[in-house]
């Protein structure tokens, strides 16, 4: 027995911002430097018979950093996955090892530039056989669904100390941050699938516009993953939109291989 996954992604830059500084790796491919939205989300469906490696992105800094930050992760994921002695590791000691690749190239492209202000979320899901993995630095999420159960699978990584009024808590981790001073330590875990197994990976844009009730009952009510998709963006540009958006939903059914 073997998995289909069917997956959408989509990427809006909301009702507030001049820019749209998430990015996304889906399907191979991940979008250009300078963007604003998906025209219309992105479809994906294979039978998992090879694994699959996805992956949101919502870069940081001013002027247009937190664009190169996302561009720069999502490419080396791009380029980096393309590589099949990668992929002879398992699957959590291949995505910590991704993230930790992901980071020095994000802090080398700062360096290019002569910033410091500049970064990068990470959220990752790794499919291989029946299992997923899933791994985040930063605080874009993955959620999964699964019999009528809506669980956050990531872990938010944000300080602890109370934010000023009208801002929100600072991370404690990022990619860009310099492997000399800090090593990160991204958060993995293993996760066995179930059919019918639902599992949204989104930028703060979404989660900080829509509630877990509102984002599950979305996930429940929605015909497919490309519709879900939708209905989740328009939660958030109704909530506010107040930043940019990027959504990957992705469903596994067990399917016979004949």
């Amino acid at each position: 027995m073997a998995f289909t996954l069917q997956a959408a992604c989509l990427s809006h830059i909301g009702n507030r911002r001049g820019n749209n500084e998430d990015n996304f790796f889906f399907n191979g491919i991940c979008l250009e430097e300078e963007h604003t939205s998906t025209h219309d989300p992105l479809l994906m469906e294979r039978v998992l018979q090879e694994d699959v490696c996805l992956g949101v992105f919502d870069g940081m800094g001013g002027e247009n950093y937190g664009e190169q930050a996302s561009f720069t992760a999502a490419s080396e994921m791009q380029a980096l996955t393309g590589k099949p002695k990668l992929f002879y590791q398992s699957g959590g000691k291949y995505l910590g090892n991704l993230a930790l690749a992901l980071n020095d190239a994000v802090f080398r492209r700062a360096q290019e530039l002569m910033t410091s202000r500049m970064g990068t979320t990470m959220a990752a899901l790794y499919f291989s056989g029946n299992r997923v993995y899933v791994c985040n630095v930063g605080d874009s999420r993955v959620y999964r669904l699964r019999d009528h159960v809506f669980a956050q699978l990531s872990q938010d990584h944000v300080s602890t100390r109370i934010p000023a009024p009208g801002r929100k808590a600072p991370l404690t981790q990022h990619l860009g941050m310099n492997p000399e001073d800090v090593r990160i330590e991204p958060f993995v875990i293993k996760d066995s699938m179930q059919s019918g197994d639902i599992y949204l990976m989104c930028s703060d844009g979404l989660t900080d516009m829509v509630d877990n009730l509102a984002l599950s009952d979305i996930l429940s009510r929605s015909e497919n993953p490309e519709q879900c998709a939708l209905n989740l963006l328009q939660a958030a540009l109704d909530g506010g939109g107040k930043d940019n958006i990027t959504i990957i939903v992705c469903r596994v059914q067990e399917t016979s291989l004949r």
